[in-house]
């Protein structure tokens, strides 16, 4: 299955474009399951996991939201 990260503020909101006010997507790719998308995420966007789909970046500025695309479709 495909899955996404949306950029997460360091208060935890997410992310918009400035301009065109979409989420602040990365496509993280297919994954088996859900674990291994949120490794292969933490691999490619310098990140760590904190809690259920939520990683974390380094010193506080913010994360990502890993979802697959059928979550994704419905935020």
């Amino acid at each position: 299955m495909m899955y996404f990260a949306i950029a997460l503020c360091p208060s935890g909101s997410m992310r918009e474009h400035p301009k065109t006010h979409e989420l602040r997507t990365v496509e993280v790719g297919e994954c088996e399951t859900k674990q291994d998308a949120i490794d292969n995420a933490c691999l490619q966007l310098n990140c760590r996991q904190l809690f259920r789909g939520v990683i974390g970046r380094p010193k506080g500025h913010g994360g990502y939201l890993v979802l697959n695309a059928q979550e994704y479709a419905e935020v």
